[in-house]
């Protein structure tokens, strides 16, 4: 048992100077793999590709630089916490508690985000390609500089969303809520936004063209 709980502590430490993360956050990536309960850690840099933090409570958890790429995020608690530059490509995130998280220029693509919550998140520069945002509450995000290119989202919340010089080009958001949201120069070429509410929204400058606007309302 002992041997086991030294092997399992030394592979950490590997882990951690192989991957550029401070010796002294070596304890608390062992803690959150072990207890799934870290909040407020600092985790930068952490390699956690694929691992299992369904359920995890990381809220206020530093994890900017991280590498999550396909690992199982379900109904993890993430509120205000920091994923910067964080690699998430084919991330499960399904139902994430997510509100005001920062995601700033973090890697998502092929990600799973259906049903999590990411009100007034940040999102600026963020890679969305191909992800999957069906049931997602984007309200009063912030998707400026976003690349949301094939995306997948319906029966959503975007409202008051600014996707400023962002692209929504060939996203499907069949019925979606974009009341008031900021499309300023937004790229939405071949977008499907059959049915929604695009009332008091920003589309100056917007790229609309093949865009599918049928029984949408318009501002």
């Amino acid at each position: 048992m002992k041997f086991g709980i030294l092997t399992t502590t030394a592979l950490l430490i590997a882990m951690g100077f192989a991957s550029g993360v401070k010796a002294e956050n070596v304890s608390q990536v062992k803690q959150l793999l072990e207890t799934k309960e870290c909040t407020k850690c600092d985790l930068t840099g952490a390699q956690l590709a694929g691992a299992d933090l369904s359920g995890a409570d990381l809220s206020g958890a530093n994890l900017s630089g991280a590498n999550l790429n396909g690992a199982n995020l379900n109904e993890a608690k993430l509120n205000e916490a920091n994923l910067q530059q964080a690699k998430l490509q084919g991330a499960s995130l399904i139902a994430a508690r997510m509100h005001g998280v920062n995601l700033q220029g973090a890697d998502l693509t092929k990600a799973n985000l259906s049903l999590a919550g990411l009100v007034i998140a940040s999102l600026k520069n963020t890679n969305l390609t191909n992800a999957n945002l069906v049931g997602a509450n984007l309200e009063s995000a912030n998707l400026a500089g976003a690349n949301m290119k094939n995306a997948r989202q319906s029966i959503a919340n975007l409202a008051n969303v600014s996707l400023r010089g962002g692209s929504l080009s060939g996203i499907d958001v069949l019925g979606v809520n974009l009341r008031d949201a900021n499309l300023t120069g937004a790229n939405l070429t071949g977008a499907n936004l059959n049915g929604s509410d695009l009332t008091g929204a920003n589309l100056m400058n917007a790229n609309m063209a093949n865009v599918d606007l049928k029984n949408a309302a318009l501002p």
